[in-house]
C-alpha cells in the first residue's frame, strides 16, 4: 500500500507543481472544473476570495493523506506539507512574477494537510475497529523436557 501511495504522491506533486508554478493559464481546466462544482454546490453564494481559500485547502488534502500513508508520522507530514507550501510561495515570489504569493496560502495549504492527516487517522481507526481487538500472541506452553540419549553433545 505504501509504494502505491508513494507513486500517487509523486504524480500529485507533479500536478501541484504544474498548477502552482506555471503560468496561471496552465491551470485553467482545473480552475474551470472547480468553479463548476462550487457553483453547483454553493449556488453562487461564494465570492472569489472564498473560493480561493477553499481551493487552497482542498489542494493539500490529498498531499496530507498520501504523505501520512507513506510516512506514518502525522506531525512530520504536516510539517513537510507546510514546508512544501512555503517553498511554492517563495518560488512564485522569486521566479514567477505573474503569480501572487501569500502567507495565507501557506496557512490554508497547511490546514488542508491537517485534514488529510485526520482522514488518514480516522480511516486507520475505523479499519482497526472493524478488525476487532488484536488477538494476543499465544505463549508456548512448556512440554516435557527432552530425554537424554547419553551421547556427548
Amino acid at each position: 500500500m505504501r509504494w502505491f501511495s508513494a507513486f500517487l504522491l509523486a504524480l500529485y506533486a507533479v500536478f501541484v507543481a504544474r498548477l502552482t508554478l506555471a503560468d496561471p493559464s496552465a491551470g485553467r481546466p482545473v480552475f474551470s472544473a472547480f468553479n463548476y462544482w462550487s457553483e453547483l454546490f454553493a449556488g453562487g453564494r461564494l465570492d472569489g476570495s472564498q473560493l480561493e481559500v477553499i481551493a487552497n485547502v482542498l489542494l493539500f488534502v490529498p498531499a496530507g493523506l498520501l504523505l501520512a500513508i507513506v510516512l506514518g508520522r502525522p506531525l512530520l507530514t504536516i510539517a513537510l506539507c507546510v514546508l512544501a507550501s512555503t517553498g511554492i510561495e517563495l518560488a512564485q515570489r522569486t521566479w514567477f512574477p505573474m503569480r501572487v504569493p501569500s502567507i495565507a496560502d501557506v496557512e490554508h495549504n497547511g490546514f488542508g494537510a491537517i485534514i488529510g492527516v485526520l482522514i488518514f487517522a480516522v480511516v486507520g481507526w475505523g479499519i482497526s475497529w472493524l478488525n476487532g481487538p488484536a488477538s494476543p500472541t499465544p505463549v508456548p506452553t512448556p512440554g516435557p523436557a527432552p530425554r537424554s540419549t547419553g551421547l556427548p553433545v
